[in-house]
């Protein structure tokens, strides 16, 4: 036997509604039947999506016009917490009020709303886009309006329009997001033609730019037969496949690299009769598009069979684990491994003064 319509749960409507009527104005055909016909004090609740599955969003009906979304963070080791009110519906006006849980309130804002969109919160007929730019959230509008999520924005969500101004914070970070997109981009236009003019000379030598796409490639592979006149040292700073920069080292070696470079000496000793250096080298990187340079600590010594100098990289000062200064006594220690700098953070203590042991064969 039917049931009457009074006689109906209020669970049975909600599921009648669900299968049986589509959504006139949302995505979300739970929320527009909680604006449009739910209770005070009833709720919907949905899972966050993928990459947001610690995350319960809850929307409760307050009266008759007005809805609070709350969240829960649903932790791995099966606590919950309650969050604050991160947003309000009066009406089909979306008024966003906190982010959530994120530990960086800027972002967290923007990406609890798209949060709200990925699970239906907007509208059916004038949809909008958000995307994560550079340093912050981008909202763009169906009629072209494009801003950075705030908290106090007001949107419509049945016409998909934002109601009040952006505020300074907001402004002043679209302003940011904005132009570091643009140098990043430019940035990019230039490695692109670094890269490909590099890998046109290298393919024009002889060599096989298909080693960029194997993950197993090995360096050194398949250079033999590379006329390496065609093939200017400093593309080694061009390429941004790894392999194939390899391969230019390979065959021109460190030392003559470092050779072509600028460079600070910053310190000079004799040990056992043998002299020491201790550069600050600039090493470019064209491969990102960027003219900044970093530098980078060398040690040079002289082979004393040949006369030769040879190179061997250094860690940085004020890295982990990394020499105390900039010293040839403190650089051979980290690389011999002596215990007054290996083993130890930045933050313990040390020696004043670095005892370096002489290894009875000097290299």
């Amino acid at each position: 036997m039917l049931q009457t319509e009074t006689s109906k749960t209020r669970k049975e409507m909600f599921d009648n509604h669900l299968a049986n009527k589509a959504s006139k104005y949302l995505i979300n055909k739970q929320l527009e039947w909680l604006i449009e016909q739910g209770n005070i004090r009833e709720s919907i609740y949905f899972k966050g999506e993928t990459g947001d599955r610690y995350t319960i969003y809850i929307a409760s009906k307050r009266n008759n016009n007005i809805i609070d979304f709350t969240t829960v963070q649903n932790s791995y080791h099966h606590g919950t917490e309650l969050a604050n009110t991160i947003a309000t519906l009066r009406g089909y006006i979306l008024t966003m009020h906190g982010s959530g849980y994120s530990w960086n309130p800027g972002y967290g804002l923007g990406n609890t709303f798209k949060q709200l969109m990925r699970q239906g919160v907007m509208s059916k007929k004038h949809s909008w886009k958000i995307k994560y730019c550079r340093s912050a959230f981008m909202i763009k509008l169906e009629d072209g309006t494009e801003f950075t999520p705030f908290k106090g924005m007001q949107i419509d969500l049945k016409k998909g329009t934002l109601l009040n101004k952006p505020i300074r914070s907001s402004v002043k970070a679209y302003i940011e997001a904005k132009a570091t997109d643009k140098i990043q981009r430019k940035r990019n236009r230039i490695a692109n033609k670094n890269n490909t003019e590099a890998l046109q000379r290298y393919r024009d030598a002889g060599g096989d730019t298909s080693q960029a796409r194997q993950w197993n490639a090995q360096p050194g592979e398949g250079i033999e037969n590379i006329n390496w006149d065609m093939i200017p040292i400093d593309n080694v700073f061009k390429h941004r496949n790894a392999t194939l920069r390899s391969n230019i080292l390979e065959h021109y070696g460190m030392d003559a690299l470092l050779k072509t470079l600028k460079y600070d000496t910053v310190d000079i000793d004799f040990i056992d009769g043998r002299e020491y250096k201790l550069l600050n080298v600039e090493i470019p990187d064209n491969s990102t598009g960027q003219s900044d340079s970093y530098k980078g600590l060398y040690l040079e010594m002289l082979n004393p069979s040949t006369g030769e100098s040879h190179f061997e990289g250094v860690a940085n000062v004020g890295t982990w684990n990394s020499p105390r200064e900039a010293t040839v006594k403190e650089a051979l220690a980290w690389r011999d491994g002596d215990r007054t700098t290996q083993g130890l953070s930045n933050y313990e203590n040390r020696d004043s003064k670095t005892v370096y042991v002489v290894p009875v064969k000097l290299t």
